[in-house]
């Protein structure tokens, strides 16, 4: 039986997280005491046990300029002795009806490996986004970096997302976060152990969220332009010293220009009337996902 969550079910909904992610509790805790709502959680029962849930979080997708409103499928799961019965298809079908008659009119995913792709495409998802993976050595990032001129700034949410948007305001079909999503996703991220790096520079902000493994460092989202860059750059060598610098981007992000390998980055389904052609175009990103 499909029915929505309600806020006695956080233990088992815990229980099932570490069970199906391998995840230590602080992880699923952090989020289903701080970002979940049982209106934008579905879960499938059988026997009065949770074999399946899928959690579907307001967003926006940008469409001709306008932010349309959509919705994010996160941490999908099912329970291993439920698998390969239909229960995961039927809550995301589910989620996009229930998704549709709350004014949604996207979904979108991002799948946790690529063999999930064909999966989530039985399910009407297709594959819009894009990024660019810029490989950088960190000889290379000091020749860049601006010593001077530039200082680093304390975390704004309302501040970075609007940044967000201002550089993502050409990418047609890309994701957004309302201010309050994208300060609980960043404050997801830092659960994980990620860093957040912000500067100015001539009262322009610019951030990069990294991931630090194995000497290097991969900025998981960078928003920032060719004359605020170099700030960032030199904030990153400084506070997320590496031998290597990975940058995920936009694929018409200025910075490195025609380098990198392409990769697609999550999906998109079209809810109701909605049709997914004007999102196709303009290389959308989707980014700060939540991964």
């Amino acid at each position: 039986m499909i029915e929505f969550a309600d806020w006695n079910m956080r233990p088992e909904l815990s229980k099932l997280w570490q069970k199906c992610f391998h995840e230590p509790q602080k992880y699923p805790d952090y989020f289903l005491g701080n970002i979940f709502s049982p209106r934008d959680c579905l879960v499938y029962r059988v026997g009065g046990k949770i074999a399946a849930v899928v959690y579907f979080i307001p967003a926006y997708i940008l469409v001709d300029g306008n932010m349309v409103q959509a919705h994010y499928i996160f941490a999908a799961a099912t329970e291993p002795s439920f698998r390969c019965r239909g229960y995961m298809s039927s809550l995301l079908a589910y989620a996009s009806v229930a998704g549709a008659e709350r004014g949604d009119h996207f979904s979108a995913l991002l799948p946790s490996g690529e063999s999930l792709y064909h999966f989530y495409e039985k399910s009407g998802y297709s594959s819009p986004f894009f990024v660019r993976r810029a490989e950088v050595p960190a000889e290379r990032l000091q020749t860049i970096a601006l010593h001077g001129g530039w200082y680093e700034c304390m975390p704004n949410a309302e501040c970075l997302n609007r940044l967000r948007r201002k550089c993502l305001f050409q990418y047609s079909g890309s994701f957004l976060w309302d201010d309050r999503m994208f300060r609980l996703s960043i404050s997801l991220s830092r659960v994980y152990g990620d860093q957040l790096i912000c500067v100015q520079h001539n009262g322009t902000p610019a951030y990069a969220l990294c991931r630090k493994e194995n000497n290097i460092c991969t900025a998981l989202e960078t928003m920032a332009d060719n004359n605020t860059f170099p700030a960032l750059a030199a904030a990153l060598l400084k506070k997320v010293p590496a031998r290597q610098y990975c940058f995920r981007l936009p694929m018409m992000s200025p910075l490195f220009h025609g380098e990198g390998i392409t990769e697609r980055f999550g999906m998109l389904k079209p809810l109701g009337r909605a049709g997914i052609c004007g999102v196709k175009t303009n290389a959308p990103y989707l980014g700060l996902g939540m991964d």
